[in-house]
């Protein structure tokens, strides 16, 4: 059996996206006759199917929510000892880490034990200089910025390959950082197959609702969502807002100001095996997101999962997933996006074609378990010979 050894300084599992992502990739490799085992942080929810190994507690770390947090160096630091100790016990093939601080502690930890021929892969999402810029975690030092650009350097130069989740990330390492082409593979985020809605939801219901599902924070396109949904609501008083996702506290006081907040929900948030479930009763799915961080946009999936039209702004990320029949929103237009939501109210026979196509587009090539074989392409050629039973008829 192929031992893996996944590294996650994250609180795995807080229903986010890259948790969603790590999950799925752990399960489809189970299936493949893989043992994977996740190293991460003390808090977090347990998965059914996934094995984890946690560093002891810290007491006053115990925020879930993306972003940077003062506490994540101890964390960090107690993760590299945890990630030691599962190389010494469980002598993985494979160390598989996501996220840029995942791989220099999975560098580190081989390098402590003297283990430099065990294979190192990443797996990333996005900047991390692009995604800090996107918390103004260098509004005050412009030196801060320049070191983590060379950390981010020297992390991506690690790794004997690198998985990008999106077009944006791959072309920002090849184009910035030197990347060559043949070190990277894009493996774009998917859905476990057994989320892929068996019906569409019915076009005709009223009110018409249209669904925001992902994190309530300005890197995600906060500012665009609040003011797409004060447009809305001023010229469509029919339509219902559904905002699953968390911080609440600031979008709750905005829409009270605006006395937007009663025709709107905010559920806080979700466990995300309850996600299908809040989608079904959606008709449209919305991610404002901007391109920035070179980040993909998991919450695009499952509303193409669920069987819901998608308004996005264009982006090569977005394109990927959404294939190039979908119209997506040019220049980054608030207005455009509004116009687009409105056309799709309107027109329940659109509707229902965009969301069987997009549900169909993610049945036949948009799950965990045709992307997998991706990962396996990479593990052979880093395993050369130690890998002989795992070649693609055997493994479905």
């Amino acid at each position: 059996m192929l031992r893996v050894l996944h590294v996650a300084p994250t609180p795995f599992f807080s229903d986010r996206g890259c948790h969603i992502r790590i999950e799925g990739i752990v399960k489809a490799l189970n299936a493949r006759d893989v043992r994977s085992t996740v190293c991460t942080y003390h808090h977090g929810r347990e998965r059914d199917g996934v094995e984890t190994c946690r560093i002891e507690s810290i007491d006053a770390y115990q925020d879930t929510k993306a972003g940077p947090n003062p506490h994540k160096y101890l964390a960090d630091i107690k993760l590299l000892w945890l990630v030691c100790q599962c190389i010494r016990k469980q002598r993985p093939d494979v160390i598989h880490a996501h996220l840029h601080e995942g791989v220099l502690l999975g560098w580190a930890a081989k390098w402590a034990l003297m283990k430099p021929r065990l294979p190192l892969v990443a797996d990333l999402q996005g900047s991390l200089v692009g995604e800090l810029d996107s918390f103004n975690y260098f509004e005050k030092s412009k030196s801060l910025r320049k070191i983590f650009k060379w950390l981010e350097n020297t992390i991506l130069h690690m790794p004997r390959h690198i998985f990008c989740s999106s077009v944006s990330s791959l072309e920002l390492f090849r184009e910035e950082y030197g990347i060559p082409p043949e070190r990277m593979t894009l493996l774009s985020d998917r859905v476990e197959q057994d989320v892929v809605a068996a019906q569409l939801p019915d076009p005709g219901r009223e009110p018409t609702t249209v669904v925001y599902s992902g994190a309530l924070l300005e890197s995600k396109g906060l500012s665009q969502l609040l003011e797409v949904i004060e447009r809305l609501l001023s010229r469509r008083p029919t339509v219902r807002i559904v905002l699953i996702g968390y911080p609440t506290e600031e979008v709750s006081a905005y829409l009270d100001g605006k006395g937007l907040l009663e025709r709107c929900v905010l559920t806080g948030r979700v466990n995300y095996e309850d996600l299908a479930g809040y989608l079904a009763d959606a008709d449209i799915g919305l991610d404002p997101k901007l391109p920035g961080a070179g980040e993909g946009s998991g919450k695009i999936l499952n509303y193409m999962a669920a069987g819901l039209p998608v308004v996005a702004f264009e982006s090569p990320n977005n394109r990927e997933f959404l294939g190039r029949q979908q119209d997506l929103v040019p220049d980054r237009s608030i207005e455009g996006f509004v116009s687009r939501i409105e056309f799709l109210v309107d027109h329940q026979n659109v509707r229902r074609q965009e969301g069987e196509r997009n549900r169909q587009r993610v049945l036949h090539d948009l799950t965990w378990e045709k992307g997998v074989e991706k990962v396996f392409d990479i593990y052979r050629s880093l395993l050369k010979d130690r890998m002989p039973d795992h070649d693609s008829d055997a493994t479905r």
